[in-house]
């Protein structure tokens, strides 16, 4: 009966898209047989790559250009689905009023990149910590019998890390995150941790890491922005979803950083402060710390004087940490492999080593899964 109605419902919707489809195309100006030819030609060179595009590909793109209204019509296909009982859209997860990613296995990815980590520290003269952070994925699947996961991201993570040299300082920012699950850790809307989140896995690193951490309550909470919608629900486009919305902790005392520094293609700009808000205004909010993922070498600098310095490789959960690390190092730098090594370079090229006391390296996960660029270690 469920098949039944879940047809009838995806037969009634495509007819109603068949009838304004072609409303559009015999009333709506249509893109011209010259233009087609100009972007086929420019796809075709880019890269020095010849790309084809199939019909599907094509008739998706149309739709999404000319079609009137297409955002309303994918929500509202979108709300009968579930309606109908649909829980998976591709390889997102609908569950608790959260969308969530699932993540691939790539095991021979993992064991590489634990063999780069280990020669990299026996060469390295001083503290190198790993810290993987589990997704949404890896917390909310356990004891879920919504979310049909084929990876305990638990078992995965203490796996890697007794394969990590004994000398090589693991954190355990599963267990915290864990036992927060029920508080805002991570967007409902996007695949990345929250303030929250980020701050439970600080408070956990930075023990380890020699220090005590800053209580919740050195800090004021702003909200940056209170109704955004990340990059899952724009695969989904469920509107049953609450929007997401980002806090910034700023300390009830004087900001210690008093210089940022931001390099790309050999050019750096700086900033007064770790919080970018002309991200707020683009399609990507979460930005907002430190610019996300567009720069090659981010160097943060506070009035700490004397207090060690610390390198981090980075991965995309690493950037909303950062400001709570600020009170206990001089200098924080994070190096991103991926960046580096699609510009052809190395870590050297980038940061000097001697220059820290402590090198964390630090990914979600599935990022640290699909890695293939910290071969820049050696």
């Amino acid at each position: 009966m469920k098949n039944f109605s879940d047809a009838i419902t995806v037969i009634s919707f495509f007819a109603i898209i068949i009838m304004f489809a072609v409303s559009t195309v015999f009333f709506q100006q249509n893109v011209s047989l010259r233009e087609e030819i100009s972007l086929r030609e420019e796809i075709s060179l880019r890269e020095g790559k010849e790309v084809n595009v199939s019909v599907k590909e094509s008739v998706r793109g149309f739709v999404k250009d000319n079609f009137p209204m297409s955002d309303n019509w994918r929500t509202l296909y979108a709300n009968l689905l579930v309606w109908t009982g649909r829980e998976r859209f591709g390889n997102v997860y609908l569950a608790d009023g959260r969308l969530i990613k699932l993540c691939g296995d790539r095991k021979a990815d993992t064991d590489r990149n634990v063999s780069l980590i280990n020669d990299f520290a026996a060469a390295a003269d001083k503290p190198v910590y790993v810290m993987l952070a589990p997704t949404a994925e890896g917390i909310y699947s356990a004891g879920s019998s919504q979310i049909v996961s084929r990876l305990n991201q638990k078992e995965q993570i203490d796996d890697i890390y007794l394969k990590l040299d004994k000398k090589i300082g693991t954190i355990d920012a599963y267990y915290p995150l864990y036992s927060a699950r029920d508080e805002y850790v991570y967007y409902r809307t996007e695949d990345l941790w929250t303030s929250f989140g980020a701050y439970y896995a600080y408070a956990e690193a930075i023990k380890q890491m020699g220090f005590q951490p800053m209580t919740l309550s050195n800090y004021d909470q702003e909200y940056a922005i209170s109704s955004f919608t990340g990059s899952l629900y724009e695969k989904v486009m469920y509107s049953g979803i609450t929007p997401d919305r980002i806090n910034i902790f700023r300390s009830k005392y004087k900001s210690s950083v008093e210089r940022v520094e931001l390099e790309k293609n050999k050019e750096v700009k700086t900033a007064k402060s770790v919080y970018f808000r002309s991200a707020l205004k683009t399609d990507k909010p979460t930005d907002i710390y430190l610019l996300g993922d567009g720069y090659e070498r981010v160097s943060v600098y506070t009035s700490a004087e004397g207090a060690p310095k610390l390198l981090i490789i980075k991965g995309s959960f690493a950037n909303t940490l950062v400001p709570f690390l600020t009170p206990h190092y001089s200098e924080i730098t994070l190096a991103d492999p991926s960046l580096i090594k699609s510009c052809g370079g190395k870590l050297e090229d980038k940061v000097n080593t001697d220059d820290y006391d402590q090198i964390l390296i630090l990914y979600d996960a599935d990022s640290f899964a699909h890695e293939d660029s910290l071969d820049i270690l050696s």
